[in-house]
């Protein structure tokens, strides 16, 4: 038998993030809609953690997957019948998280294997993503006229970005520790007994 993991696989693995990232994109939106201040701007927006995830994990598959979510919610709710404003939404969404993580493997900060990732450079570079996010959505926004005030929603969507990659950090956080505890126990049923 062949166990392959999906991620092995990126014809999988995109359509695995994209269902699933899509599910957390709608789930949001159904759940914090009363939050959606301003055109494309959340008072708590979870999926932006997500696609900075997504991306830092699976690089341009993970933005793919980005990518295709964005340009279907634009496309299907936010702007329907818009084509250009959407794509060019759908590419400000995935390229943010690209660049920001190409910015910190370049600089060499974090290794490619993020195997000397630390809390405070994931930190930084969830920072940087919220910023080029807002920015470049905003910018996208103002742009093709959908808002008239760019300030006010760079920042209610920065705010959103911002609680979203915090939300996604502390559930990260929350899952190395209960694995951590899980092998801990696992390991201390396995040491003989104390005389």
């Amino acid at each position: 038998m062949n166990s392959t993991l999906f991620w092995d696989n990126r014809a999988i693995t995109f359509l695995v993030l994209t269902l699933a990232f899509g599910t957390v994109y709608a789930l949001n939106n159904l759940l914090t809609a009363p939050l959606l201040l301003a055109p494309g701007a959340h008072l708590i927006h979870l999926p932006s953690g997500f696609k900075f995830l997504l991306v830092l994990v699976f690089g341009m598959v993970g933005a793919l997957s980005v990518f295709t979510v964005s340009l279907v919610a634009g496309l299907g709710f936010y702007f329907a019948g818009e084509l250009p404003l959407s794509l060019e939404l759908a590419i400000a969404n995935a390229l943010a998280p690209l660049m920001t993580v190409k910015f910190f493997f370049d600089q060499q900060w974090v290794q490619r294997d993020l195997s000397d990732l630390r809390w405070k450079t994931l930190t930084i570079m969830g920072l940087l993503y919220a910023i080029l996010n807002s920015g470049m959505n905003q910018l996208v926004l103002y742009w093709n006229q959908v808002i008239h005030n760019m300030v006010d929603g760079l920042q209610i969507m920065f705010t959103g970005d911002i609680t979203g990659v915090v939300l996604v950090m502390v559930l990260m956080r929350f899952a190395i520790w209960v694995v951590k505890r899980k092998n801990l126990a696992t390991e201390d049923t396995h040491l003989p007994p104390s005389s």
